[in-house]
């Protein structure tokens, strides 16, 4: 067997033995020609010689900054392959950056930070900035999540006062036919003929070994590259899209209506889903590389429930999404692909589950005999993970997965699912829930026991009341201190979750992150649906919906951080769009 096909076996699908419960993070490293990703680009050694350079020259100097000092991004390695084996290994690009500019690829230190201005928060890696030859800052642009040819050439094809050379959306020129390979793999990649696409890839390896493309299959065979991560995209763009951003990759301001945004974001899942029915681009690990298949079951799970919304927001059959649906709903069943020896991301398996299947037969009553039993399955996996002290527990206990499950669980019991130990099991979640709510409705980040004192920021509740108050509200009420002051706090306190957007770690003392970006959003939808009807709910779920469209990236799908990955980020703010959709307003 070839090296390459050996790792892509081992690696590619990055599924650890499922005996293990380690919180070890296997990251592999590239191999051979994976190494040379990248390289196509003449970089100079560093700052000082680029623009001495370009003093010579009359060129702008081309600064990749792959990170800068301070920043509190866990994933620099992993991203920085992303643009190696992504835009830096595009002919095109390359060709226009060794042509046009003096380039070089370097972590911006703190002087450099507080000369440019790169401040953690402010600038999000990876990002590049043009420099004129006397050191004066031409364009810059930063939280780089999605990758085109067209649009990622289109402002440097700008600053060199060139056309873009990549309108065709093509990484390298029609008669190229190392590019031809590259695009034949990765059209079968995204119509789910997995083995085909690699073997493809591979014949680009063998035959091509020197060209750009063959470093980036090999990347990508390897599992280290952006394409088989869901993060760079051929798909037609509409003229507008090509335009800069402030906020970087995310879609200009009236490319996409709503509409638009439904059609190709089911569009990208429809892409991104795997032959096994699973969506399995994310790289989430925090709680260990054997967490990765419970991962991968509940993203598929948020996917899956995206695609119901939008076949039903479509009302008539679609062949693909019926498909796609068969696919994961046969994934999403079979509980070998769960590792219940993992303790850190198994809840998020079952509780995500639990929602899609409890949806499923909401729009497709046609098929509750055969989900209910599965859903009794799995609600009752679920209840068998509480922790004794009635929490429950993803990497630790805490409240916020504690209230998802009581969410869940009043989802499956509204369903008619009958278990004999549901109410003892509710009463001690909303027991050790309570225990971690503060006088002020705050939630604390992690476990509160008996007895003890519950102190959380005000500023840390985007996510944690809205979600803690609707489980309450769920089972008991009189004891919420009311969803509409909930939503009111979260609303409130947003400015706190908006920085961390693409960021890969915590990024404050409220335990922000990425991670819990679309998380928090869903759970403010969710509790602006559970409002009583009148203005406030109207004003709540127009300010949302508004918020959701102004999102997207420029092809039109969503991502928060890169470790959860595009397609979490896309089913779960489809979620959100269709919950919203779903309530009846009053004006």
């Amino acid at each position: 067997m070839h090296p390459i096909a050996l790792i892509v076996l081992l690696s590619a699908a990055a599924t650890p033995t499922l005996g293990q419960n380690s919180t070890e993070k296997i990251r592999t490293q590239p191999t051979g020609l994976a190494q040379r990703a990248g390289s196509a680009v003449s970089w100079r050694a560093d700052l000082t010689t680029a623009l001495d350079e370009a003093r010579s020259s009359g060129k702008p100097v081309f600064w990749y900054v792959p990170t800068i000092a301070g920043s509190p991004m866990d994933r620099r390695v992993e991203i920085d392959r992303y643009m190696m084996a992504g835009p830096f290994s595009w002919p095109r690009t390359a060709a226009l950056l060794n042509t046009a500019f003096v380039s070089v690829r370097m972590k911006a230190d703190r002087a450099q930070c507080a000369e440019r201005g790169l401040a953690p928060l402010e600038f999000v890696e990876p990002g590049w900035i043009v420099l004129g030859p006397n050191g004066d800052e031409l364009a810059r642009e930063h939280q780089i999540t999605t990758f085109h040819p067209a649009r990622f050439l289109a402002p440097l094809a700008e600053l060199a006062g060139v056309a873009n050379p990549a309108l065709d959306g093509r990484p390298a020129d029609v008669d190229d036919a190392a590019c031809e390979l590259w695009l034949d793999g990765a059209r079968r990649w995204s119509t789910q003929e997995d083995p085909q696409a690699r073997a493809t890839w591979q014949r680009l390896c063998d035959e091509h070994p020197e060209h750009p493309l063959a470093w980036k299959a090999a990347m990508e065979l390897q599992g280290h590259g952006p394409f088989v991560h869901a993060f760079e995209t051929y798909s037609e763009l509409p003229a507008g899209a090509l335009a800069t951003s402030p906020q970087g990759t995310v879609a200009p301001a009236g490319v996409y209506d709503e509409n638009a945004l439904w059609n190709r974001s089911a569009e990208f899942l429809l892409a991104t889903q795997r032959a096994s029915g699973a969506w399995e681009d994310s790289t989430y690990d925090f709680g260990g590389t054997d967490g990765l298949p419970n991962v991968f079951m509940a993203v598929t799970a948020i996917c899956t429930t995206a695609l119901l919304e939008e076949a039903a927001r479509l009302g008539e059959p679609d062949e693909r999404i019926e498909a796609a649906l068969a696919r994961a709903l046969a994934y999403l069943c079979d509980e070998a692909n769960v590792n219940t020896a993992d303790t850190d991301e198994r809840f998020f398996a079952y509780a995500c589950r639990v929602r899609c299947f409890a949806r499923w037969i909401d729009l497709r009553p046609q098929d509750r005999e055969r989900l209910m039993p599965v859903l009794e399955r799995v609600t009752a996996a679920l209840i068998a993970v509480q922790s004794p002290n009635g929490a429950w527990h993803h990497e630790y206990d805490n409240p916020f997965v504690t209230s998802d499950a009581l969410i869940a669980l009043a989802e499956a019991q509204r369903l008619g699912v009958e278990l004999d130990d549901l109410f003892e099991v509710v009463d001690r979640g909303l027991t050790s829930l309570l225990n971690c709510r503060g006088e002020n409705g705050a939630y604390t980040y992690g476990q509160v026991g008996d007895g003890g004192n519950a102190q959380a920021a005000i500023q840390s509740s985007v996510g944690r009341t809205p979600r803690g108050e609707l489980a309450v509200s769920r089972w008991d009420p009189e004891r919420s201190i009311g969803i509409v002051k909930a939503v009111t706090v979260s609303f409130d306190n947003e400015r706190h979750l908006i920085p961390a957007r693409k960021y890969d770690d915590h990024t404050s003392s409220f335990a922000y992150g990425g991670f819990f970006f679309y998380y928090d959003l869903h759970a403010r939808t969710e509790a602006i649906a559970a409002m009583p009807k009148g203005k406030a709910r109207d004003a709540a779920v127009e300010r949302q919906r508004k918020q959701l469209l102004g999102l997207p990236e420029f092809d039109g799908a969503f991502v928060d951080s890169h470790e959860i990955g595009r397609c979490y980020g896309t089913g779960i703010a489809l979620w959100c769009l269709a919950i919203l959709n779903g309530i009846d307003v009053s004006t």
